[in-house]
């Protein structure tokens, strides 16, 4: 099975997860028909409504995990908020979490080991973090003539917050969801 397929068959799973957090029958097949018509961010809409509408609380892995979706669909800007303001699920055992905004600064990549030619005019946002193994998943971007970042992330990286602990790996774009497998799964 190709990383296309094995992804597509993560998706599949992960929305039916999702699905099964809506409070309402009627709800939860909105929700899926939205993905099935093409119109996944107004799946993501009616999904982040009725977590919070409904104070449904969520695990820290499954908050990363609708934030993965968000970037993935452009939604990311206009559903972070929300994400992080859904209740917390007391039973969580906090293994993957979104960083913090104050953490989520972004740093010239020579500040974290980026040599790479190709990469070092751009700037690196960590976002994502796993709490056993300390590995960051960050969004590289270049940064606009008015001083904004890009819309898109240009790459994902994944470090160890300790450079001694293992090599940093670079992805791609398109390739969003190998980086995320990546820090879902310590070595």
């Amino acid at each position: 099975m190709g990383s296309g397929n094995r992804y597509e068959a993560y998706e599949d799973e992960l929305w039916e997860r999702l699905a099964g957090l809506l409070p309402s029958a009627e709800d939860t097949e909105n929700f899926r028909d939205c993905r099935e018509s093409g119109h996944q961010e107004a799946g993501l809409w009616i999904l982040m409504q009725r977590l919070l509408e409904h104070q449904i609380p969520i695990d820290d892995r499954t908050r990363a995990e609708i934030e993965i979706l968000a970037e993935q669909w452009g939604e990311r800007l206009a559903r972070h908020d929300q994400i992080t303001a859904c209740v917390r699920d007391s039973t969580d055992d906090g293994s993957i979490r979104l960083l913090p905004d104050d953490r989520a600064t972004p740093v010239h990549p020579a500040q974290i080991g980026i040599t790479d030619a190709a990469l070092t005019r751009l700037l690196v946002v960590p976002w994502l973090e796993c709490l056993r193994c300390e590995r960051v998943l960050a969004r590289v971007h270049a940064q606009e003539p008015w001083g904004d970042l890009s819309y898109l992330a240009t790459h994902y990286i994944v470090w160890h917050r300790t450079p001694s602990d293992g090599p940093l790996e670079t992805f791609d774009e398109p390739d969003l969801h190998s980086a995320f497998e990546l820090l879902m799964n310590c070595a």
